[in-house]
């Protein structure tokens, strides 16, 4: 009995390795594949040599139980799992300071004389950044002369429709049942192309306080008085994102910001037929607000390191979209799975950031929330010196495997244990590499 016991727990890590060794050779990353064969060689060699050469039976105890002790530490809950701290936030975000609308200032203009009278300390390495080829332009180090323009006229086109975004609203307002409203936003949300849907109520701090960017008036007071924020993710392709920061990994940007438009134009109209308030928040200037947070707050994810939201099914590999609305809905709650902790011990996209841009000490308080706060500007600089949204940092994250089984069981550890969580840290090294490659 103790024999068969001691062949059935050696051959769980065999087939643990042989899911990864095979996840990994379709994710295209011969290094993890290779390392997972040869892990699963030397612990056949190991654990059933044991086996065979043991002078008793009962000696094989030891290793069983050493076997279950570990196995029992991957996944017993161990450690603290702690929420995104959000304190007292009492100051709102000016839409105006943020790099996409300070890029956009250029010299001899109003909004340049009016905003570096206002914020002098910005104006030299904004002029610098600004002295760059733009994003998709000519004399970026991946310009292409075909493609590049072709995936900057996806974003004109978003850019274009802009001014969808809101618009009248039915006069004749149709009651509704909030909880199966809220069902069947989240089903059309998903079939029109959604991977993930959460609602939550806004938080008006989350809310920019200032036009920085859009067809409204630059540095209009925003005035958003939605109680709900309909938020939904779209996974990125893994082979595209594995481009990084290459083109292809822009082109995917783009294509999944046009898909994210067209929900959210299509959910706000929508909504805006029923009787009910809505406007779409989408990528190219027209956000009022701040979508990971009132995605976390919606239960879709946990912030990261690098200032993206990991998802629990795609990781790092998302999109954003976002409607805001008036209309009756039931709320979600925010999730934990362990991101936090484990980002403090991952540094792999602070090491990986060609910019070094990401911070690879412990978060810091940031207008109330304690996060990791990124150096926008090298990063928007590195974007232009390359001609791409770069996204090494997503690349990299080890959340943005693919959801196979053997990828789905690490996780599952992660959620649980510190024990895990350092484990999983070191074996991504040991697999895929400190360092990737591009």
């Amino acid at each position: 009995m103790i024999t068969f016991i001691y062949i059935i727990i050696g051959l769980t890590p065999c087939w643990f390795l042989t899911l990864l060794a095979i996840a990994s050779f379709r994710e295209k990353r011969p290094r993890a594949a290779a390392v997972g064969i040869v892990t699963a060689m030397l612990y056949i060699m190991i654990w059933f040599g044991l086996l065979i050469l043991s002078p008793a039976e009962n000696l094989l105890l030891i290793p069983i139980t050493a076997a279950i002790m570990f196995t029992a530490a991957f996944f017993i809950p161990a450690g603290r799992i702690r929420p995104m701290e959000i304190g007292a936030v009492t100051e709102r975000v000016d839409e105006r300071d943020i790099m996409f609308a300070r890029e956009e200032y250029h010299p001899g203009s109003d909004k340049y004389a009016a905003y570096y009278s206002h914020r002098p300390e910005n104006r030299d390495i904004d002029d610098k950044i600004r002295a760059l080829p733009e994003l998709l332009a000519p004399g970026g180090k991946f310009y292409d002369p075909i493609r590049s323009p072709c995936t900057d006229a996806v974003f004109e086109v978003i850019h274009n429709l802009i001014t969808e975004v809101d618009g009248p609203v039915a006069s004749d307002r149709i009651e509704v049942d909030p909880a199966a409203m809220t069902s069947h936003i989240k089903e059309m949300a998903g079939h029109l192309g959604a991977d993930e849907i959460g609602i939550a109520r806004l938080n008006p701090m989350f809310v920019y306080s200032h036009v920085g960017r859009g067809p409204e008036p630059w540095g209009a007071p925003i005035v958003n008085n939605h109680q709900f924020v309909i938020a939904f993710t779209l996974e990125m392709d893994y082979d595209r994102v594995e481009t990084a920061p290459r083109l292809p990994i822009t082109e995917e940007t783009a294509a999944k910001y046009l898909k994210g438009t067209i929900i959210s134009l299509a959910l706000a109209r929508y909504i805006r037929d029923l009787g009910y308030s809505a406007r779409a928040h989408v990528s190219g200037s027209n956000y009022q607000i701040m979508l990971p947070p009132v995605a976390y707050d919606a239960g879709l994810g946990e912030l990261g390191r690098h200032g993206y939201l990991i998802s629990p099914r795609f990781g790092s590999r998302i999109r954003l979209g976002a409607v805001t609305t008036d209309l009756p809905l039931m709320t979600g709650k925010p999730i934990t799975f362990g991101v936090r902790e484990f980002c403090e011990k991952c540094l792999r996209c602070a090491v990986n950031c060609p910019s070094s841009s990401i911070p690879k000490n412990g978060p810091s308080e940031v207008r109330g929330v304690r996060k990791w706060p990124l150096e926008v500007e090298s990063c928007l600089r590195y974007w232009r010196l390359i001609g791409t949204d770069c996204g090494l940092c997503m690349k990299v994250c080890p959340f943005s495997h693919p959801p196979s089984t053997a990828h789905r069981i690490i996780r599952a550890g992660i959620k649980r244990s510190l024990w895990a969580r350092w484990l999983s840290v070191h074996g991504e090294e040991l697999f895929y590499g400190r360092k990737a490659s591009w």
